[in-house]
C-alpha cells in the first residue's frame, strides 16, 4: 500500500527529492482532493452500510466466512475517519497538517502503516481460509477448532502488527525527523532506513502477502471449477460458488491495483536503481492504491446482495413417482 512507496525512496538524496517534488506537483492538489473527497465519502456510505446489514441478519453476522471480511470493511472505515482524512486536510492546506507536533506524525505513520499492513495480511489470511471453509470445513466443526482455526489467527495477526509498529515508530533505535510541511510529516519513520527492518518490513508486511493472495486465489479457482465436476449437489455447490466469488473478487481488485506497486518496491529493494526508476508511473500509482480503499466495500456489497437475492429464494420440491407406482395411478384411472 502507501507505506511501500516511502520504504522504495528511503535512500533518495537530495536532488532525488526534489524530482519527488516535481512529478507530485504534476497533479493538482485542489483536482487530488475533489477526487479523493468523493470516492472516500462514497466508500465510507458503502461500508457503514455493510456493517448494519450484518449487524441486522443474524445469519450473515455468525457465518465463518464472513468474519474477516467485516474486519477489512471496519479497518477500511478507521482508515477513512483517520490517514485519509488527514490526507485531505493536508491537500486542502498545502504546507500544513492537522496538529504540527511530534506525537500526532507518529500516531499518523502507525495508523498508516499498522492499518494497511493489516489489511493486506487478513485478505492473505481469508484467502488461505477460504480453502479450509470450502474443501476441509470438518476443521472448523467444534468450538476448539473454531477458535484455532478460525479466530486466533485474524487475532494473532492483529497483535504482531500493531505491537511491532508501535515499537518502531514510537520507540525507533534511532532518531525520527519530522517535516512538518510535508503531507503525512514527511512519510519517512527512521526505521525505515535500518535494512533489516526495512526489508522484513516491505517483504513480509507487502511483497509475501501480496504473492499468496494471487497463489492461493488461483489455487481456489482451480479447486471450485475442479470440484464442480465431481460434485452432483446444486445447492451446496452453489453455496461453495458464492464463497468462492466474494474473496475471488476482493483479491482481484486488491492484486489489480496493488500488485504493480509491490514489483516495483521490490525491484528498488533488491536492485541498485535508485529511486528514479518508474519513479513517475510509480506516484501515479500510489494515488491509485487508495482506490483498493474505495472499491472493496463496493464489491463487498455487490456480493452481498447477490447473496441476498439467493438467500431468499425457495428450491419448490420436485415430486417424483416410481415407474410401478405411475402404472398403479394410471390403472386407477382407467377404472374411473
Amino acid at each position: 500500500m502507501k507505506q511501500q512507496l516511502e520504504i522504495s525512496t528511503k535512500i533518495s538524496t537530495h536532488g532525488e527529492r526534489n524530482s519527488t517534488n516535481f512529478y507530485t506537483r504534476q497533479i493538482s492538489n485542489t483536482l487530488q482532493f475533489w477526487i479523493l473527497l468523493l470516492f472516500g465519502i462514497s466508500s465510507l456510505i458503502c461500508s457503514l452500510l455493510i456493517l448494519y446489514q450484518y449487524a441486522l441478519f443474524r445469519k450473515r453476522r455468525r457465518a465463518l466466512h464472513n468474519h474477516v471480511i467485516l474486519l477489512i470493511i471496519m479497518i477500511n472505515v478507521i482508515i477513512i475517519l483517520t490517514d485519509f482524512s488527514w490526507m485531505l486536510d493536508s491537500l486542502r492546506r498545502p504546507g500544513h497538517i492537522l496538529s504540527a507536533t511530534q506525537e500526532f506524525c507518529m500516531t499518523w505513520w502507525f495508523f498508516d502503516f499498522s492499518l494497511y499492513s493489516v489489511q493486506t495480511i487478513l485478505l492473505a489470511w481469508a484467502s488461505i481460509e477460504r480453502h479450509i471453509l470450502i474443501f476441509h470445513n470438518n476443521m472448523v466443526s467444534t468450538t476448539k477448532q473454531k477458535i484455532f482455526y478460525h479466530y486466533l489467527p485474524p487475532a494473532l495477526i492483529i497483535i504482531y502488527l500493531f505491537s511491532f509498529y508501535a515499537v518502531v515508530i514510537f520507540r525507533p533505535p534511532c532518531h525520527n525527523r519530522f517535516d512538518f510541511k510535508s503531507v503525512e510529516c514527511g512519510s519517512n519513520p527512521c526505521f525505515l532506513s535500518i535494512d533489516i527492518l526495512a526489508v522484513w518490513e516491505s517483504v513480509m508486511h507487502s511483497a509475501l502477502p501480496t504473492l499468496i493472495i494471487a497463489v492461493f486465489s488461483i489455487a481456489l479457482l482451480y479447486r471450485v471449477i475442479a470440484h464442480k465436476k465431481r460434485l452432483r449437489q446444486p445447492i451446496r455447490w452453489r453455496k461453495h460458488r458464492r464463497m468462492s466469488m466474494q474473496i475471488l473478487t476482493i483479491s482481484a481488485v486488491y492484486l489489480f491495483l496493488n500488485f504493480p506497486l509491490t514489483i516495483i518496491m521490490l525491484v528498488q529493494l533488491f536492485q541498485d536503481t535508485g529511486a528514479h526508476f518508474g519513479f513517475g508511473t510509480q506516484l501515479y500509482i500510489f494515488f491509485l492504491t487508495y482506490g483498493v480503499v474505495f472499491s472493496l466495500p463496493f464489491v463487498v456489497c455487490i456480493n452481498s446482495f447477490s447473496n441476498h437475492k439467493h438467500e431468499n429464494q425457495r428450491i419448490a420440491p420436485i415430486v417424483k413417482f416410481p415407474q410401478h407406482q405411475r402404472v398403479f395411478v394410471r390403472n386407477i384411472s382407467k377404472v374411473e
